[in-house]
């Protein structure tokens, strides 16, 4: 599958007659990066959509499927969803997302318009749920009002290899667990990602020593979500930094919470599963 992915891109990408350096400055990566992917590599799964606005095809064509070849509620699913304004794509891919899980449990709850009609009755802090736990896999669902989200996982991989092995956790949550490292974090997240500081802004905004934001700053460049440069003002280098913002920090965030205030007000909730989580 990734070597198809790679030589799709390639094969597009000579189609269009356009140098591997065009593809890479639209998407956002280095030319290495475009070169690796055609050389049996895989692009990060949240660029495929940029990449295929590059070339004005569909993911599935990435991936060599087209949709002639599809099954009739594939050419469904997406002529609804690319026939909604792009602003609405979103929100309308959580209704089908709702169907789909009331469809796994095998019956019809509520439509997504009765839903939010009930939210109406729930405090603006309180949260509904649906969750299936199957030995296949699980599904878990924030409805309203808080957060609206959809984690489907087919119980399909081998979770030492793409969980456990390589991954030094504790190393990953000790940086997280300085209060200072996590309220930058935060900070950093709610401010215009394309502004550059320096260190003098984390030590203003969160009343830090200028030792505890060096400090502070150089925990996150381990996470790899800061960029530094130097600059030369008035003869002197200057460290100047940028952030790069990933999604998977607030995915962190919404799991991490319903770790803490466990769910209990249930839609749908099937929890059938005997299989352990990580075998």
């Amino acid at each position: 599958m990734t070597n198809l992915i790679g030589k799709n891109i390639a094969q597009l990408r000579k189609d269009k007659g356009v140098k591997q350096e065009e593809l890479a400055n639209f998407v956002g990566v280095s030319a290495q990066a475009v070169s690796k992917w055609e050389n049996g590599g895989v692009p990060d799964t949240e660029l495929l959509p940029k990449i295929a606005d590059f070339f004005n095809v569909s993911t599935d064509k990435l991936f060599g499927r087209e949709f002639s070849d599809s099954p009739e509620i594939s050419d469904a699913i997406f002529a609804d969803l690319s026939g909604t304004p792009e602003n609405d794509r979103l929100s309308r891919a959580f209704d089908l997302c709702w169907t789909i899980e009331q469809s796994i449990f095998g019956k019809i709850f509520s439509t997504p318009e009765g839903l939010l009609e009930e939210a109406a009755d729930f405090g603006e802090n309180d949260q509904a749920y649906s969750r299936i736990l199957l030995d296949s896999g699980y599904t878990e669902m924030g409805l309203f009002n808080r957060m609206r989200y959809f984690l489907l996982v087919p119980d399909a991989l081998d979770k030492d290899r793409a969980l456990l092995n390589g991954i030094d956790y504790p190393a990953f949550f000790s940086i997280l667990s300085d209060k200072d490292v996590f309220a930058a974090l935060v900070f950093l997240y709610k401010r215009e990602s394309r502004n550059a500081f320096t260190a003098k802004l984390l030590s203003r905004e969160l009343k830090l020593t200028p030792e505890k934001a060096e400090f502070v700053i150089a925990e996150l460049l381990k996470l790899r979500i800061l960029n530094r440069s130097t600059a030369e003002i008035d003869d002197e280098p200057i460290d100047i930094y940028t952030f790069s913002p990933r999604p998977a920090f607030v995915s962190m965030l919404i799991f991490a919470r319903e770790m803490i205030d466990i769910p209990n007000v249930f839609y749908v909730s099937n929890e059938s599963r005997q299989k352990p989580y990580l075998k």
